[in-house]
């Protein structure tokens, strides 16, 4: 776990900086792989249809790690979880609060994806997991990693972590309805395919 708080003067930028094995990674990749691999989506539709199949491709998907971006609105939560020393977030009390996201369109994390610059908007983001949050799992390579939260007016109500987790079961759910969604289409498509139009 990583975190920031967000700073009060505007036009500022957070830069945060990793490092990440061989062998981490490789927990992370299998997770980043499996939302584009066919095999993987498929073998997951199978399990919430017959618990007892291809167990080991569920457990596969279960124990892959999942590194999420996500951002708290303080004033919004039951209590400040930078009280105390200040040093490490009371943890307990974020994993009891949605994340809440600003509106205001002048926040962005910023990172270098397939060697290019990769922008991701957060007032508000664009694409989020089920729980709020974003996966920034594809962004993720072995050695080391550079983000920068780039802000453009007062953050300071915000606070912004970087997470690190299995998969939860609403994203394992959400991951197999986009293969059924997708799969739905591509037959639609081929069935469009074989319609013969014959003039009376």
């Amino acid at each position: 776990m990583i975190y920031r708080r967000g700073l009060e003067s505007a036009r500022k930028t957070i830069n945060i900086t990793f490092n990440l094995d061989d062998l981490h990674y490789s927990y992370i990749a299998r997770w980043a792989k499996s939302k584009r691999t066919k095999s993987s989506l498929t073998s997951y539709v199978t399990i919430l249809s017959c618990p007892y199949a291809n167990l080991a491709v569920h457990r596969d998907l279960e124990q892959s790690v999942c590194v999420s971006f996500a951002c708290y609105h303080l004033p919004s939560l039951p209590s400040n979880p930078l009280e105390g020393d200040g040093l490490t977030p009371r943890i307990e009390i974020l994993m009891r609060s949605p994340c809440s996201w600003p509106t205001s369109g002048d926040l962005s994390l910023q990172t270098k994806r397939d060697g290019k610059d990769f922008i991701i908007p957060l007032a508000p983001p664009i694409f989020v997991t089920p729980d709020n949050c974003i996966d920034i799992s594809a962004c993720i390579r072995s050695g080391e990693n550079t983000f920068s939260v780039v802000q453009q007016s007062d953050m300071s109500d915000y606070l912004f972590m970087f997470l690190v987790h299995h998969p939860t079961p609403e994203q394992l759910s959400y991951l197999a309805s986009c293969r059924s969604r997708r799969e739905e289409w591509a037959k639609s498509i081929r069935d469009l395919g074989k319609l013969e139009l014959r003039e009376p």
